[in-house]
């Protein structure tokens, strides 16, 4: 895989001396393999640019998501808070923010997201920031808490996107949670009408109406 040029240059001004051109192929592998979901192969090859590069915020943050997707949580969360510390960015809070809920710290996965509610970022990754929280909320027994923190977002917007869809139905499965099955229904048809595909909504809504008949 073609590294993009900036993160390149952050890989060649943070590898040992001498291996900036290796480091630069073996991170354009990592990622490759981390797109063809080969998580383990990523994982090895991110740990070796890891180690040609201690000080790559680019290297730590591949090696983190790649935790992150196979499970690996507290290895995950070290990384991702390593590229947070290097870079200020606020990019992967939600990620890490979820690791912390593995690792049964809700308290601190709301820290980690409410900093998304003041900072500059795009509308998706507010979203996700906020669907983290909910379930940070939820794990900590606040199911209302979690509810009207969704309820928050701008949930009919004129063009729906894939960030939207995930609002849904983090609602609809925290409201049917909550015992509020007709809202939940609601949202889990309008999910399953925006897109039959992305997830069990219609499914699930099909439950509920025979739970409500």
């Amino acid at each position: 895989m073609e590294v993009p040029d900036e993160v390149a240059a952050e890989l060649r001004a943070t590898a040992r001396p001498g291996r900036a051109d290796l480091l630069v192929r073996i991170y354009g592998e990592a990622a490759a393999a981390f797109l063809d979901d080969d998580l383990s192969e990523a994982i090895r090859l991110g740990e070796r640019a890891k180690q040609l590069a201690l000080r790559s915020a680019a290297a730590r943050e591949l090696l983190g998501i790649s935790y992150y997707r196979a499970g690996r949580y507290r290895d995950a969360a070290r990384e991702l808070a390593a590229f947070r510390r290097m870079t200020g960015s606020a990019e992967q809070n939600p990620v890490l923010a979820d690791c912390y809920r593995a690792l049964g710290r809700p308290e601190r996965a709301l820290e980690l997201c409410d900093e998304l509610r003041a900072a500059p970022v795009s509308e998706a990754l507010r979203f996700e920031g906020e669907i983290v929280a909910a379930g940070a909320l939820a794990d900590a027994g606040r199911l209302d808490d979690a509810i009207a923190r969704l309820e928050a977002l701008p949930l009919e917007p004129d063009q729906v996107r894939e960030h939207h869809l995930r609002a849904w139905y983090a609602l609809a499965d925290l409201l049917e949670r909550k015992g509020r099955f007709t809202q939940a229904r609601a949202w889990f048809d309008a999910l399953a009408a925006a897109d039959d595909e992305l997830t069990d909504a219609s499914e699930r809504a099909a439950r509920l109406r025979v739970r409500n008949a």
